[in-house]
């Protein structure tokens, strides 16, 4: 509280004195009116800042991590001490509690059966069960030895081998496919569109001795042509592995080149008689010819492409399968192993039952009681530290009063640090001084009457008794200070007012 407001409260105390000292109807009527009669504002006053609190609240926490199932609760219910609030999912400590106890009711047995010692029954049911193990083991013994032979007859190397040996076929198939010359084939098409487009025109330009000659070379260069074209489609026809669209695609550049050789001889001969129309209709079809054997080449050289790209995707498809052959391969000889080493223990564990003692034809040892016996406290603290920790899934009320706030809902997931509810005694309500320094506590005891006003209900006091003196000081703004507990005495200060409100407390003093 500001000093300003300390001073206007001590000024209206000494007028409510005064008036107090005037008459009787006075201080009667302010009674009626249900407003504290102030006390006089002298040395046996102390005036503090407080807030409204219950007489005991607390922030409840679980002690564990986890998602909460059910909430048991809501805020505003009045609750008895011990009443569940919260509670955790605990399905799996709960299967994990009944197998401890069932643990418990083992080793209980076990240790009442080596004091009393075994009877002929168990004697007898302990050599049944190790010669039905004995007959299992052998039977184990022998599905292992199977397992290993079968796996044995698995062996992976010939995958291994066909993989390798494809993806070197394939690259053998790209090597011949990158050395086939068709650049060359479409240059020399388009070698033969240029001539033939030559030919054409001095045929019409008209014959002289330059272009007999020319027509001369045509016809080498044709027979050229053609003989180059033969010896591709031979070599193509003799190569294991060609696809068969290359081996029609060099067949038709023969015929295309025996069809230009024609025309070339043909042109030659006509080169010196003149160009007639007859051929000039010949020199035409010799240009288009040729234009369409570039443009079949073109076409071989863009399938071609397309072809190199198809033998390249698989060889990438066979190189995955080799590296999973590969792989299946060092994965197969691991397996041996293990399975290797299972029919070994099968054998051992087979050997070990054979030469088994029934130890129920022994009394029990000193030694093998105390170990039941600690076995048997193992068991039962396991027990008591799982009822420990479904405790703690439980949130529970500390004492009985008000549920004042549910942070949580079902499905949520809580930490021991997070507060998950609050439960106070909102129907008793104390003041608790904030200021109260070092100077005044002095003059302040137990059981001395109070008046309690708030801001929020401004005009009206509501008295009160001090229940306690706090015995150590705290600071406040750079004060030492004391908490005072004024406990409320008026029945109506519980329905007006709230927890959190702020007040002034004004004490009277020895």
């Amino acid at each position: 509280m500001r000093k300003g407001e300390i001073w206007v409260g001590l000024l209206m105390l000494a007028a409510a004195v005064l008036l107090v000292g005037c008459g009787g109807a006075v201080a009667a009527q302010t009674a009626s009116d249900d407003v504290l009669p102030v006390v006089a504002q002298d040395d046996k006053t102390v005036v503090a800042e407080a807030v409204i609190e219950p007489a005991r609240w607390s922030a409840l926490r679980f002690e564990t991590a986890g998602e909460v199932a059910e909430v048991l609760v809501a805020p505003g219910q009045e609750v008895a001490a011990g009443a569940p609030l919260l509670r955790l999912e605990a399905d799996e400590l709960a299967l994990s509690l009944r197998s401890a106890e069932q643990d418990v009711v083992a080793q209980r047995a076990a240790l009442e059966g080596l004091v009393k010692g075994a009877s002929e029954t168990l004697i007898a049911r302990a050599a049944r069960e190790n010669a039905q193990g004995v007959a299992q083991a052998e039977i184990a013994l022998q599905v292992k030895g199977l397992q290993l032979e079968k796996a044995r007859a698995e062996d992976p190397a010939a995958n291994v081998a066909s993989a390798q040996a494809r993806v070197e076929q394939l690259q053998l198939q790209l090597a011949q496919m990158q050395a086939k010359p068709v650049d060359a084939e479409v240059a020399i098409a388009q070698a033969a569109v240029e001539a033939a487009q030559a030919q054409l025109e001095e045929l019409l330009a008209g014959p002289d001795a330059q272009a007999v000659e020319i027509a001369r070379l045509g016809w080498e260069l044709a027979r050229n042509s053609l003989w180059q074209a033969q010896l591709e489609r031979d070599a193509v026809a003799g190569r294991s592995g060609v696809p068969a669209y290359q081996k029609e695609l060099a067949g038709a550049t023969v015929g295309a080149a025996e069809v230009s050789a024609a025309m070339a001889q043909l042109e030659y001969a006509l080169a010196g008689k003149g160009a007639t129309d007859e051929a000039i209709r010949v020199a035409q079809a010799a240009v288009r010819q040729a234009q369409a054997g570039r443009d079949r080449a073109l076409g071989a050289k863009k399938a071609h492409a397309i072809g190199l790209d198809i033998v390249r995707a698989q060889i990438g498809e066979a190189e995955v399968l080799l590296a999973q052959a590969i792989a299946a391969q060092e994965a197969y000889a691991i397996t041996l192993e293990v399975l290797a080493a299972e029919v070994e223990a099968a054998r051992l564990e087979l050997e070990a039952l054979r030469t088994w003692d029934n130890p129920y034809l022994d009394e029990a040892s000193d030694e093998e009681l105390a170990q039941a016996e600690a076995r048997l406290r193992q068991a039962e603290l396991a027990v008591a530290r799982l009822e420990l920790q479904m405790e703690d899934t439980e949130l529970r009320a500390p004492f009985a009063g008000t549920v004042a706030d549910v942070a949580v809902e079902v499905g949520d997931r809580v930490s021991p640090e997070e507060v998950a509810a609050v439960v106070a005694t909102l129907d008793q309500l104390q003041a608790r001084t904030v200021d109260l320094t070092e100077l005044d506590v002095a003059r302040v005891a137990v059981g001395q009457p109070a008046a309690v006003s708030v801001d929020a209900l401004p005009g009206r006091a509501f008295g009160g008794l001090v229940s306690e003196v706090a015995l150590q000081a705290k600071d406040y703004r750079g004060d030492v200070v004391y908490d005072v507990t004024v406990e409320l005495t008026d029945a109506e200060s519980l329905e007006a007012l709230r927890w959190g409100m702020t007040a002034m407390v004004t004490i009277e003093a020895d």
